[in-house]
This record gives structure tokens, sequence and C-alpha cells, in this order.
């Protein structure tokens, strides 16, 4: 093989010209920018509503808003979902040693090693299971005994949040009269009427006005 092909070979051409990869480059920084200004504006304004409509769900019980355009097209809605509860063991063994005593019948002994052995008390899985779930459907930490009929305040448990009060946003879906509340906010987005009002940050800037023409009197005045 000569010098000459050799060296061709080993020549490799770029896949991508310097414009194309100054283009995409650009074209990510500039999304990036926007990105981290809307989500930072989008974090703050569900902060907000969330604490609006857990107030207005306290003093009117309305868990359903709209959500609409400044000229009052309506977009969407936004619903308020409660947050949930449940029964969780706070204290284990004070828990165990009032399950021995309550349901003995459910106490359940299991050998440790290595050696010496040392016994562990616990309590059937299944029905530390069904225990939980009767205090999470009633909301307190008792339990009601069949055998007895007696109502049982069950320590070394409590009623903690599982899943924290939240909203979702629902837009308004295309029909044959009306266009989908995600394109109505595009629309409204490009027409510029929303900008200065949702993200002031990338809201042009206001036109100069023009200086007014002097009138007559000052004309005259002059």
């Amino acid at each position: 093989m000569s010098t000459e092909e050799s060296t061709e070979q080993a020549v490799e051409v770029p896949k991508y010209t310097p414009a194309q990869i100054k283009a995409a480059t650009t074209k990510e920084a500039v999304l990036k920018a926007l990105l981290d200004t809307v989500d930072k504006a989008y974090k703050v304004a569900r902060t907000d509503v969330q604490a609006m409509l857990d107030e207005q769900q306290k003093t009117t019980g309305g868990t359903k808003f709209d959500a609409s355009l400044p000229d009052g097209t309506k977009v969407g809605d936004v619903r308020l979902s409660g947050g949930e509860a449940a029964a969780k063991i706070t204290d284990e063994q004070a828990f165990v040693e009032w399950a021995h005593k309550a349901f003995p019948s459910e106490a359940v002994t299991k050998l440790v090693r290595p050696v010496p052995a040392r016994l562990v008390k616990g309590v059937q899985p299944r029905f530390v299971t069904l225990l939980l779930e009767q205090m999470t459907a009633a909301g307190v930490a008792q339990v009601h005994n069949e055998e007895t009929g007696e109502i049982l305040d069950v320590p070394g448990v409590a009623i903690k949040p599982s899943r924290a009060r939240t909203h979702s946003v629902n837009f308004t879906r295309a029909s044959k009269v009306k266009r989908a509340g995600r394109d109505l906010v595009a629309d409204a987005w490009r027409a510029g009427t929303l900008a200065p009002i949702v993200l002031p940050a990338l809201a042009p800037p206001p036109a100069a006005t023009p200086a007014a023409a002097p009138d007559d009197e000052s004309e005259a005045a002059a």
C-alpha cells in the first residue's frame, strides 16, 4: 500500500459542520434558559394555588375551579385532591406488648440465631395489616374487639399523612366548535397577552410611546 493511499484512508470527513453544531448547541442553551425560568415560575405559581385552594375549600367546600385567559375564555379547570392519612406503627415495642395482651391468640414467637438463642415475640403479619387497615378507615388509633365489643385504644400507633393534598390542571378538549385549551393558551401566548401577566421576565419591553406633537397654542406661544 502506498503512502498516499494510507493517508487517504486515515482522513475522516466530519459528520456535522461547525454551523450545524453551533445551531444545535445554541438551541439547547436557549431552551435551557427558558425552561429554568418557566420551571421556577411554575413552582411558585403551583405553591400559591395550592395554598389558595386549601383555604377556599375550608370556607366554601369547593374543589373545582375554572382556569381562564384574561379575556374570559375558559381553557380548563383546576381540581383539588384531598390528602390521605394512614395508621402507622410509631412505637413497635408498645404496640407489640399491647397486641399480646389484647389478642394473645395472634402472638407469634420466632427463634433467632446465632446461639445463644433468644426469643423475639411478635404479632401475626396478617393481623397487623388488618388492625392498621381498621384504624386507617376509622381515622383514629382505636380498634373494635368483636369478641368483647370493646373499643380499644392502640398504643404505639398514630394516624399520619400518607399523601399530601395536591391539585391537577385539566385542559379542555377540542370539539367541533372550540379549540383545545392548550391550543388557546398557545394562541394567547403568541398574541403577546400572557407574557406580561404570567412571565414578566420573558415579556418584551413595552413599545416606546411616540412624543406628542406640540399643539397650536404652544407653537403660538413659542
